[in-house]
């Protein structure tokens, strides 16, 4: 049976040189993501969190336990507090081998981390640290974190050291974590994939103020989500059901109103729902169907609205039922003569479309 994770309640304010950190809100999921770019203020609000950093006032609390408060000067320190932290770099002992580096800090050293058979570490635990690959240093570091036993974990960009294809293996292994493991986890990353992948609940972060929460896929795909949509360099983001998978062509089909949008061949059950991602600028515009081109979709839609801005026009193109932003020089608006209520084709590579998780 799943135990109810506590709620955290951050209501405090953090000055830096320049720089104030202002947040107020209640995290009440498993899986807690702050998203935004650097110096949006996502590492300082974990630090306030850990207790490595004191906030100038207000109060944060885990549960009904108070671990700050300016009004009645109380300020826990961080190994009071229990709580668990990974790093970006990881940060690992380097004279130690893997096992030391899990034991260190551990409260019953002869006792095994479930961590190590979760995180499929066994057969690396009498190597050092420079023995280790990127993904497997990482590995190590959450499960040196979980053998504390903390009461939440904290990970501060754990894959931004990490190229992709790493990142793909490793975001399962963070999944393992999240059900394995009764505690709630703070995660910050300037990655949305990421926090579509693991979180349940997400909040944006923007000059240290919280801009935006909700589910993560509901607060990207919003309307008034375009602020993400600037920090994260996609535009659309879409949620779609699988309606065919053919691995030989090494093509997925997508519904998208009554059309199909063929994306790169993916693993994933007819039926099921999929977040994908298409930058603006990878979407052109025609006005005829009937154009040679090598694109895997050209789809029919209707102009909602243009908006002139000083280097390009943003378009917004209605595709059934789904908003697609589209960037254009003014010289093909002037060109296409395109208008409000202009029936137009939106053409788009296959390999243009991201899966935001697999």
């Amino acid at each position: 049976m799943s135990i109810e994770s506590p709620k955290i309640r951050l209501d405090f304010r953090k000055s830096l040189g320049s720089f104030t950190l202002e947040v107020d809100c209640t995290l009440e999921a498993k899986v807690s993501a702050f998203l935004g770019v650097s110096g949006s203020g996502k590492s300082t609000l974990l630090n306030c969190v850990s207790g490595t950093l004191m906030p100038d006032e207000g109060e944060i609390a885990f549960g009904d336990e108070i671990l700050y408060a300016s009004a009645s000067k109380i300020n826990l320190p961080p190994e009071k507090r229990q709580f668990g932290y990974v790093f970006q770099e990881g940060y690992l002992f380097p004279h130690l081998t893997v096992a030391q580096n899990i034991r260190y800090g551990q409260p019953n050293p002869r006792k095994s981390s479930p961590a190590i058979d979760v995180l499929e570490i066994a057969e690396l635990l009498q190597r050092y640290p420079k023995e280790l690959s990127g993904g497997e240093r990482q590995r190590v570091a959450v499960a040196r974190a979980l053998a504390m036993e903390p009461r939440m974990l904290l990970m501060d960009e754990p894959l931004a050291a990490l190229d992709d294809a790493l990142k793909d293996r490793i975001i399962p292994y963070l999944r393992h974590i999240k059900e394995a493991f009764e505690i709630p986890i703070l995660y910050v990353t300037h990655t949305f994939s990421e926090a579509m992948a693991l979180a349940d609940e997400a909040f944006l972060l923007a000059d240290g103020v919280v801009v935006a929460s909700g589910e993560p896929h509901r607060l990207l795909t919003a309307p008034s989500a375009m602020p993400i949509a600037q920090l994260t360099g996609v535009e659309n983001i879409l949620f779609l059901s699988v309606t065919a998978s053919d691995k030989s062509r090494g093509l997925t089909a997508l519904e998208i109103g009554s059309q199909s949008l063929m994306i790169p061949y993916t693993d994933v059950p007819v039926g099921e729902r999929v977040p994908v991602a298409i930058r603006a600028e990878d979407i052109i515009i025609s006005l005829e169907p009937d154009i040679s081109v090598s694109a895997r979709n050209i789809l029919p839609g209707k102009i909602q609205d243009l908006d002139v801005k000083s280097e390009r026009t943003w378009v917004s193109i209605l595709v059934g039922t789904h908003h697609l932003a589209v960037k254009i020089t003014h010289e093909a608006r002037e060109q296409l003569k395109l208008r409000e209520g202009s029936a137009v084709y939106c053409v788009i590579k296959a390999s243009a479309i991201n899966l935001l998780w697999n």
